[in-house]
């Protein structure tokens, strides 16, 4: 019985960490967006010292991998950017993060279930990008609230 319990929950954590993944590549399979994966290795590789942003390598660090969608069309871009924070709520992402800014959107969301998932989205008219994250993403919010009061 403790192993039918166990497959059964096996099978439903994976479920509901590939419905963030199912959504992402019925985006990347749109024929106006370009589709980056970049693993942990790929991350460490780049110089972070270059850029000013305190506690920027310690985030960097963090992250296990990253998918990144950059629409090439008006159509695509519009599709991304607005479509894609409600698919992502419903499949149990919750926004920490949703701010509007000289027609920028940016929108960050974490899976309630996996807090390790977490998808960026970035809509200025008409194009748009999502990043798709996984990692330790335990105290986001916190990390989130100390970057906008550094500004």
């Amino acid at each position: 019985m403790n192993r039918l319990v166990m497959t059964l929950f096996v099978l439903f954590a994976t479920l509901m960490m590939s419905a963030q993944d199912e959504i992402l590549e019925k985006y990347s399979a749109m024929g106006d967006m370009n589709t980056t994966i970049v693993t942990k290795n790929m991350l460490a590789r780049v110089p972070l010292d270059q850029f000013d942003v305190p506690g920027l390598s310690q985030m960097v660090q963090r992250i296990e991998s990253l998918k990144i969608l950059v629409s090439r069309g008006d159509k695509a871009g519009k599709k991304l950017g607005t479509k894609l924070p409600g698919q992502l709520s419903g499949k149990g992402f919750k926004t920490v993060l949703d701010t509007k800014k000289d027609g920028r959107n940016i929108t960050v969301m974490q899976s309630k279930k996996d807090p390790t998932r977490v998808v960026m989205i970035l809509y200025q008219k008409p194009q748009a990008m999502a990043v798709s994250m996984k990692g330790d993403f335990s105290d986001l919010e916190a990390d989130l609230e100390a970057i906008k009061s550094q500004k």
